[in-house]
């Protein structure tokens, strides 16, 4: 299992290629040197609280879901695990994805009212599966 070093990296550098960002961009952004961001995304250097919310914010992330994202990695490493939903449909996802990530991303690809439809049409689907098959 990665350290937390490790993590805090491998975390880092997924978000930022998310964003199309190159290092020297992020690093701008956080007001750190790019030599610095490259070692914390290399698992290298352990970066300090403040810095850490510097990263945060030139993600365009809460500190609270950067931090929430270090954590679905830890316990995706811990419990690896195929990615679906109580009705068997597998989201798609790239290996080391928070399924938060796969699911927000999903859930962004929706128009306007889709959400409650899709939320009504698995409801429904939960009951049928809930209840004893006859």
């Amino acid at each position: 299992m990665a350290d937390l070093q490790e993590i805090i990296g491998r975390v880092t550098r997924r978000e930022r290629q998310d964003r199309h960002l190159k290092i020297k961009e992020l690093a701008e952004k956080a007001g750190v040197s790019e030599i610095y961001i490259g070692e914390i995304e290399r698992g290298q250097k352990y970066p300090s609280s403040t810095v850490l919310e510097s990263i945060a914010h030139a993600l365009e992330l809460d500190i609270a879901d950067f931090l929430e994202l270090m954590a679905e990695e830890i316990r995706s490493e811990r419990e690896p695990q195929m990615v679906t939903s109580a009705i068997g449909f597998t989201l798609p996802s790239t290996p080391g994805q928070p399924r938060r990530v796969a699911v927000k991303r999903i859930v962004n690809m929706l128009g306007e009212g889709d959400m409650e439809s899709v939320a009504n049409f698995s409801a429904f689907l939960l009951s049928r599966r809930m209840t004893p098959q006859e």
